[in-house]
């Protein structure tokens, strides 16, 4: 894991990555899992790369094969959405998850979600 993760994988987060308020929404052994945790209030205005509101999920997926010139090659893994998101201008990248997700800061400007899981989870 790199050493300058202001909020490390394994360490529970009181605070915000972005806006640095308490993450009352949020149970705090669960920040333990992930880096960087973002709170609910900041995740509200978070935009996808067209500066639309993110999709998961099936919206995500109806998006996305009507988007497609063969809608029927697309195929998905479980709980698709948008990555990366942004919030006021940060690059955040989100766990989609059993329908529902948890959204994280991307400290190093990361080209995709795997160089994210490199550089802050180790």
């Amino acid at each position: 894991m790199s050493e300058n993760v202001r909020h490390p994988q394994g360490e529970e987060q009181e605070v915000c990555a972005i806006c640095e308020e308490p993450l009352y929404e949020i149970a705090l052994p669960l920040t333990s899992a992930y880096p960087n945790v973002v709170c609910k209030k900041c995740e509200r205005q978070a935009v996808n790369e067209n500066g639309e509101e993110p999709k998961h999920g099936v919206a995500y997926e109806k998006r996305e094969k009507a988007e497609s010139d063969d809608p029927e090659s697309i195929s998905f893994t479980a709980d698709p959405g948008d990555n990366p998101v942004f919030i006021d201008g940060n690059k955040c990248w989100r766990r989609y998850r059993h329908g529902g997700y948890i959204t994280r800061l991307d400290q190093f400007d990361c080209d995709d979600i795997w160089e994210f899981q490199e550089k802050h989870e180790g």
